[in-house]
Parts: C-alpha cells; sequence; structure tokens
C-alpha cells in the first residue's frame, strides 16, 4: 500500500497528512472528554502526549505499510483526524476511523472526508475493502458511516478506554464503488 497521502481540498477543508507542529491542536481536540469518549484513548492530560502519538504512532506507521493520517485543516487549524489503520492483507482491506472537534459536529464536515477517503482508499490505495466501526452509544459516527454508504457487516468486542465494548463494524466493496451501487 502506498504510504504517501496527496493532500485534498474539499472547499474550505484541507486533508493533509498531520505535522509534529499540530501536537498543540491535538492535544485540544483530544483532551475534550466529550470528544474522546468512544476511542479507545483519551483524554490527553498533558501536550507532549499529542506530540508523542504523533511521533510514535502515526509517523511510525510507514514502517507497517500504512499512510502516516490526515489532520483535518479548516482556515489552516487542525480541527479533527481521519485515518486508514489496521490494513488486512488477506482482504487487502483497510479501516479507517476518525475523529472531529465537537465545535465542528453536525455540519458535514465528517461526512465530506469521509467520503474523499472511499474515493481514495479504492481509486489511490487501490484497497478491495474499507471498514469503519462504532460502539452500541455512538450514533453520530454510525449516522456518519450510513450516510456515506458503510453497510453493516458484524459485530465483535473491541477493545475501548474503559475495558472490552461491542463494536459494530461497516464496510465498503470495490465492487460496489465502482458499480454506483452506494447510497
Amino acid at each position: 500500500m502506498k504510504t504517501a497521502l496527496p493532500d485534498i481540498k474539499l472547499g474550505k477543508i484541507l486533508l493533509h497528512e498531520i505535522e509534529p507542529s499540530d501536537y498543540l491542536e491535538l492535544y485540544e481536540l483530544g483532551s475534550d472528554p466529550e470528544v474522546c469518549k468512544y476511542l479507545n484513548w483519551g483524554p490527553y492530560r498533558m501536550p507532549k502526549e499529542a506530540l508523542w502519538v504523533i511521533s510514535e504512532i502515526f509517523y511510525k506507521r510507514p514502517l507497517e505499510g500504512l499512510p502516516i493520517g490526515y489532520g483535518i485543516y479548516l482556515k489552516g487549524r487542525l480541527i479533527g483526524m481521519i485515518d486508514f489503520h489496521s490494513y488486512r492483507e488477506g482482504e487487502n482491506a483497510c479501516e479507517i476511523g476518525y475523529v472531529l472537534n465537537r465545535s465542528y459536529w453536525g455540519l458535514g464536515i465528517m461526512q465530506k472526508c469521509l467520503k474523499a477517503c472511499i474515493r481514495l482508499g479504492f481509486e489511490y490505495l487501490d484497497l478491495d475493502k474499507l471498514i469503519c466501526g462504532h460502539t452500541l452509544s455512538n450514533i453520530r459516527s454510525k449516522n456518519t458511516m450510513l450516510a456515506c454508504g458503510f453497510k453493516y457487516e458484524n459485530m465483535s468486542l473491541a477493545m475501548g478506554r474503559d475495558g472490552e465494548e461491542i463494536g459494530y463494524y461497516y464496510s465498503i466493496y470495490k465492487q460496489d464503488y465502482e458499480g454506483g451501487n452506494l447510497a
């Protein structure tokens, strides 16, 4: 899989690989308990935690054959992240994860970003399947996935911040994307 991602302009939104200099804005995003409540990480307690995540997790992903991950920028400011992770070689599939500053919830920003990453995943990264997941109570994330054409596939235990939770997983297959069968 390609590990370098091209910049993507979506009107006023820019998807650009996250950079170490973004750590203070990532800290702001990741220190909000409401933003992190459905994630398996956070909230951050100190800015250096965000810098560590960028340098030790995101910037080491190319060593695993994965892209670094996108920062979501509005007017030059990091307001969220969206990334490809958990590659499944036997399926040529990758999971997409995302998080957005709560000040921007409900504005359709994540739908635009997720749709752009669907296109990128199939057309640029040449994946056969894309996967997204959410926990039972994360209805906003579920609605974003459904609005972008993901279809329910299965549920399984997922590691959450407070232990194991039920995770619901949705997929899009390349043949459906190419065939125009997405909702």
